[in-house]
């Protein structure tokens, strides 16, 4: 999958900039943008040294592949934004006349298919895909941080996280696109976690926490969008391939040890694309489609958290290969996310305005306040029904949990970025809400600011 990773990034990158120089002339207003095209092909070279992970960087006194490093830091998916912002502030015409051009049709599925069209459906199915293997191990295996009790307090607190931000956006919004709700439900995994080691460290219970209840909250986020924002007319004949689809994934599952091959992750290729044209006949989000596949790849019954580096035997489970596998395609497909989605402007256009406002507040108002009420409630609650109640704690290291790091918790949920730009695209790709969503990076700052003074504060009081 690295070669398929670095062929993906050679051929996109050569194409994209092509795309700004073609057509016929009318559909485009302005001649070659060599600085844009000295970007992309920089880019390429990047994902193809970076995936041979040959290349290293000093951490912790270890010399580590530094592909991986920069992966933690999702600077592929900002590199996509960025370069998606200086496009479209520098030629606005070629950057949307580039998203919106057609590569070829599919005339037997109705499909354009456009550089837009490939990053949200085709390649963020795999970062669905890998959200989807997180949740799954948290649920099912033995030391999960979401399974039976332990998921008590970071699906409460997911609850708030999802209803909070639902109510201030809808107080604040305007009555056009009062149906954009979900939007500053979201919460980005990557960039959340980053702030929680910056604040915590790796192994305090407030980054677990902060983990399982994104990961259910980006769950629930992929269920709203399939529910709430159809993309096409309901197909009945789509319905039916899902279910044809998940029923092949359950018969790999089950044939494994029969068959050794039907134990590997490759053999979950054809249900996961028979669920992606399921959902897109459907009318439902293709990039859904497996998350439909995934939770039957096999596992090992132990959990080594998550974002984990699974080098452990878990690593030689199919569902970690999957994912080791997948991760550098990941990569490349947020580079072109961020690029498809990130072009909006900032100035001379208007685009803010009090959608944006809403998006933004609701996810810093009703993100934090939703996780810390409703992560109180549930600790009384099971204060009440069971006579016991107490915060998560690491038995290894003896950190506890406190109070005061639960609305900085909440703080660093309100960091929507990828997801809120994927569902603000669903629900209807407004200008407007993908300000809002791209504005909320600054909590992330933030909540590492306030979680570095608290800490240092509570260090103090002791």
């Amino acid at each position: 999958m690295t070669l398929t990773s670095t062929a993906l990034g050679i051929v996109l990158t050569a194409w994209v900039p092509a795309v700004s120089l073609a057509g016929d002339g009318e559909n485009l207003t302005h001649g070659p943008v060599w600085w844009l095209i000295g970007l992309f092909a920089l880019q390429g070279v990047l994902i193809w040294l970076f995936t041979r992970r040959r290349y290293l960087v000093m951490k912790d006194g270890e010399l580590k592949p530094a592909f991986l490093e920069l992966q933690q830091f999702s600077i592929f998916l900002l590199a996509g934004a960025l370069v998606a912002q200086l496009w479209i502030h520098g030629e606005p015409d070629a950057y949307h006349a580039t998203m919106k051009d057609v590569l070829w049709t599919v005339p037997w599925i109705h499909v354009e298919v456009t550089l837009h069209f490939l990053a949200n459906e085709v390649l963020m199915a795999f970062f669905f895909g890998i959200a989807a293997k997180e949740l799954t191990e948290a649920t099912l295996q033995r030391d999960g941080p979401l399974r039976g009790m332990r998921g008590f307090l970071p699906m409460m607190a997911c609850l708030g996280g999802v209803v909070g931000p639902a109510v201030v956006y809808r107080m604040i919004c305007t009555r056009e696109l009062a149906g954009a709700w979900a939007v500053p439900c979201a919460t980005d995994i990557a960039f959340a976690w980053l702030g929680a080691r910056a604040i915590w460290g790796a192994k305090h219970p407030a980054v677990a926490f902060l983990l399982a209840l994104a990961v259910a909250d980006d769950f629930i986020g992929m269920g709203i969008i399939a529910v709430f924002y159809p993309q096409r007319d309901f197909n009945f004949t789509g319905l039916l391939l899902i279910i044809l689809g998940m029923a092949a994934a359950f018969a790999c599952n089950r044939g494994r040890k029969r068959m050794a091959l039907l134990g590997t992750w490759q053999a979950f290729i054809i249900p996961g694309a028979i669920c992606w044209f399921g959902l897109h006949l459907a009318g439902l989000h293709a990039a859904l489609a497996l998350v439909f596949v995934v939770p039957f790849i096999p596992m090992h019954d132990l959990d080594q958290g998550l974002f984990a580096n699974g080098h452990h035997h878990n690593d030689r489970d199919a569902l970690n290969q999957f994912e080791h596998a997948h991760k550098p395609f990941v990569d490349v497909g947020l580079f072109f996310f961020g690029l498809a989605n990130a072009g909006v402007a900032w100035w001379g256009t208007g685009a803010w305005n009090q959608n944006s406002t809403a998006v933004l507040l609701g996810l810093g108002i009703g993100k934090t306040l939703g996780i810390t009420a409703m992560t109180v409630f549930g600790f009384l609650l099971l204060k009440l029904t069971r006579g016991t109640a107490a915060l998560p704690v690491n038995d290894e290291t003896g950190e506890r949990l406190t109070w005061r790091d639960v609305p900085v918790i909440g703080l660093l949920g309100a960091m929507g970025f990828t997801v809120a730009l994927f569902v603000a695209e669903a629900a209807g790709g407004q200008d407007s809400l993908k300000l809002g969503a791209l504005a909320s990076f600054a909590y992330l700052g933030l909540a590492v600011v306030l979680g570095k003074l608290l800490r240092n504060s509570t260090s103090l009081d002791h």
